[in-house]
């Protein structure tokens, strides 16, 4: 009996890229892509579309350069499973920078609406609810080549990670509070204030949504009386946290020194406390009035007395060091002592809390007139040197303090959607939301790598912006999926984490790296023909197709290669 010998098996990895076929077939995004953006003739293989899922696609596999997308087709059949029968080298990086180009003469806000709305209506993504926060990303070297009147400038600017010596841009995200999934993205010059964003982006979700009663929510930086108004005459609607300007703090201390209840809001665990006053905002001659919604959240306030009592200690341990530093080197002067003591209750904001008084106590000293020895048996000459001695006595203000504890914990919001519209609650819930938008901020530079940017026009990194959107609403679309099937069937996922069971809430990262060992291969069988196959699937890769609704048989050879 002759027993077969399989001598050599070669396989590819083919890891969690059939999901992500699953996912881009259903969000059409080639399809869109080729629909709008005409092909030059002389491409006859990769179309922009093909060229965009495949940059997409290496922006989850962390494959961030474009010359390196030759050589990750070659090693892996990733692209293979989901492009099939395009070869490696037809990935190469002038033909990618092709399509970005397209993509950015085509007008990337148009592209990005038409590509949005099939998912928001695929997914029945919910938008009554948007945030918007922005961030900035570094680039390394110029940026500037080839730059075009319609683009942005890349710029000093100031920088959120505290990087002055790197050139920039400034990214603004807006995310619906359905799954932090993102709606509309722009870049803009690393030099643009925040402010200077909110208004525009909140015209570009009217246009994506196409009706304009979503509440829009974003940090203080919206609070401006020109923002406000604007919005507030084209019958939007907007809430945001009240910066501590002096005229926003005035009406915030008014309203609780004269309130008489406040409305209990429960919060998870705990009990929050609100209420509301008028406010009124006067722009360009006109007066608007809002409401002023404050609430007390016990960890703020928990949070917020620690930070005073360890400003306050602070404070008066600097006062005690203080002290054996007087009339030495630079605090040899009244004003300069006094400088110092500004300067500290500035540092950690107690200038509420100390009031300090510089005394005097001079100290009366003799010497000789006359310089050198004095002759023998002679009497010199003595005169007074009187020398200041400063001495600082710092009182702390309890009452103040006490005050000043006591109101820890309350912060203000304001809005201008009425209060059978959004009560109380409903404004605190939408405000807490708002670290969604920051999340996916925060996805965007940790898992996806959104810097630094290996682009060097500013025309293709703002293209290049937008399919790291697309990669971030499949990465929102595959965990929302995923998590909202584990809701309806009341059953989560066991063996997923370590000494874990029932797991309701996978990320999308820890559920595609369960597939990080699935590979294709082919096995020689006598006659000289081969055999392909792909890994065996265990129970827990089964159960999360099921729960993402991936059909089992993307995982097959057949479909995956078309055997047929």
């Amino acid at each position: 009996m002759v027993t077969a010998v399989v001598k050599s098996v070669e396989t590819q990895p083919v890891g969690f890229a059939p999901i992500l076929q699953c996912y881009y077939e259903r969000c059409s995004i080639a399809k869109i892509i080729d629909d709008n953006i005409e092909l030059d003739p002389r491409r006859k293989i990769l179309t922009h579309g093909q060229a965009s899922v495949a940059m997409v696609t290496s922006i989850l596999f962390q494959v961030l350069q474009l010359y390196r997308i030759c050589k990750f087709a070659t090693e892996t059949t990733v692209l293979d499973v989901i492009l099939p029968g395009i070869a490696p080298k037809e990935y190469f990086d002038d033909r990618l920078a092709d399509t970005l180009d397209a993509i950015f003469d085509y007008g990337i806000g148009n592209l990005e609406m038409l590509i949005t709305q099939h998912m928001i209506r695929e997914f029945n993504i919910k938008n009554d609810i948007c945030h918007n926060d922005t961030t900035s990303a570094s680039t390394y070297g110029n940026c500037n080549k080839n730059k075009t009147p319609n683009s942005i400038e890349i710029t000093f600017g100031y920088s959120k990670k505290h990087r002055q010596d790197l050139k920039q841009l400034v990214w603004s995200l807006s995310v619906s509070s359905d799954s932090a999934f993102p709606l509309f993205q722009k870049a803009y010059s690393g030099n643009t204030a925040d402010v200077d964003t909110y208004v525009e982006q909140w015209q570009n979700l009217i246009d994506l949504l196409g009706h304009q009663d979503f509440l829009y929510v974003a940090d203080s930086k919206l609070i401006t009386k020109e923002n406000m108004a604007q919005i507030h005459n084209n019958d939007g609607f907007f809430i945001a946290p009240a910066p501590m300007y002096e005229s926003y703090k005035k009406v915030l201390h008014n309203a609780l020194e004269n309130h008489d209840k406040e409305s209990l809001i429960r919060y998870k665990d705990q009990f929050n406390r609100g209420f509301e006053t008028p406010i009124a905002i006067e722009y360009e001659e006109e007066t608007y009035t809002f409401r002023m919604i404050i609430l007390y959240d016990q960890k703020v306030a928990a949070r917020k007395r620690n930070a005073l009592h360890a400003r306050v200690a602070k404070t008066q341990s600097i006062i005690e060091e203080l002290q054996g530093k007087l009339n030495k080197y630079k605090l040899k002067t009244k004003t300069a002592i006094g400088q110092h003591c500004d300067a500290i209750l500035k540092k950690y904001r107690t200038g509420n809390f100390f009031q300090y008084t510089i005394s005097n106590d001079p100290i009366t000293t003799y010497k000789n007139k006359n310089k050198g020895r004095p002759a023998k048996n002679e009497t010199p000459e003595k005169v007074v040197v009187v020398t200041d001695n400063f001495s600082v006595k710092f009182q702390f203000d309890q009452a103040a303090f006490d005050k000043e504890l006591s109101l820890c914990g309350y912060y203000p919001l304001i809005t201008n959607k009425p209060v059978d519209a959004l009560s109380i609650e409903e404004a605190m819930l939408a405000h807490k939301n708002q670290y969604k938008c920051e999340h996916i901020n925060r996805r965007a530079k940790s898992s996806l790598n959104i810097e630094p940017i290996y682009l060097q026009t500013p025309e293709r990194i703002e293209a290049m912006l937008f399919l790291f959107k697309i990669a971030l609403q499949v990465v929102v679309l595959i965990e929302r999926t995923g998590r909202a099937n584990i809701k309806s069937r009341d059953k989560g996922l066991d063996n997923f984490m370590p000494n874990k069971k029932d797991v309701r809430n996978p990320s999308t990262e820890y559920m595609l790296a369960e597939f990080q060992y699935i590979v294709s291969g082919e096995v020689p069988i006598p006659g000289g023909d081969v055999s392909g196959f792909v890994s065996e699937l265990n129970p827990l890769q089964k159960n999360i197709l099921h729960i993402l609704e991936v059909p089992l048989e993307y995982y097959s050879y057949g479909y995956l290669f078309n055997t047929s």
